[in-house]
């Protein structure tokens, strides 16, 4: 349950999100120095913690990853992609005088940050066990509802020790988490591997289009392809190296080089 312990949205979980700008009733995300606060405060008040954004949820799971043993690094993705359609495109669409139209949510973040953790896959063919993205920013509801899970990931997911090697559907279904995606997987383009590895490869990879719609009102449906950037997403992707107070990348572990 790490993912789910870590954001309020779904199981009264450790932190709060917030991107108003308002935050007169807790912390604002900027203010927060370590995940120990986070945490102390959420065991004192049992209450989800006001308020994080993304850097905020990924220190915090790193922490509660490393307690259960399981070795974690934050992520930091520039020119993140949010597609929200689930196409692989990131589309911008305009009419005839410039103006953006309001026909999607795709977007482009100037960053996103994120985990990796080192797991087995057993659910997974052979090969995919290593580095695992994880997101516990509640950005979009998870894939699960299509995917099963094995026991044995299945109970280091509920914080068990051990649980049975039967395969079972995931507990965790349409909910506020994203993840574990296999590297691998995500590098190799293979979408259709469990879990959410289609929008993390969407997050790293995907296409900015832009669109040119002659008459929204009368034919949204006909539109012309203006201009496609295959390299838009997917900037110095970083970690923070072993033992240094140095950013090392790791571009080349998420996409081949563009």
């Amino acid at each position: 349950m790490g993912v789910l312990q870590v954001n309020a949205n779904d199981e009264n979980g450790v932190l709060c999100g917030n991107w108003s700008g308002d935050y007169s009733d807790g912390t604002p995300p900027v203010h927060w120095t370590g995940s120990l606060a986070i945490l102390q405060e959420y065991h004192k008040s049992r209450k989800p913690v006001c308020y994080g954004q993304c850097w905020v949820f990924s220190g915090v799971l790193t922490t509660v990853m490393r307690c259960l043993g399981i070795p974690t690094r934050s992520v930091t993705n520039f020119c993140s992609a949010h597609d929200t359609q689930g196409n692989l495109t990131i589309d911008i669409y305009l009419d005839q005088r410039g103006q953006r139209l309001d026909i999607t949510t795709d977007s482009i973040w100037n960053f996103h940050v994120w985990n990796d953790v080192w797991m087995k896959r057993p659910d997974l063919p052979e090969g995919y066990d290593g580095w695992q993205a994880l997101d516990a920013t509640p950005q979009e509801k998870s894939e699960g509802k299509e995917q099963g899970v094995s026991g044995e990931w299945f109970g280091v997911w509920r914080l068990h020790v051990k649980i049975s090697h039967v395969n079972q559907p995931s507990p965790h279904l349409g909910v506020h988490q994203c993840g574990p995606s296999a590297l691998k997987a995500i590098k190799n383009g293979e979408v259709y591997l469990a879990h959410d590895t289609k929008f993390v490869f969407a997050e790293v990879n995907a296409d900015r289009i832009i669109w040119l719609v002659k008459d929204p009102v009368r034919e949204p449906e006909k539109m012309i392809r203006l201009r496609e950037h295959r390299s838009a997403v997917g900037k110095n992707i970083s970690t923070k190296a072993v033992g240094k107070d140095m950013r090392q990348d790791i571009t080349m572990e998420y996409k081949f080089a563009e």
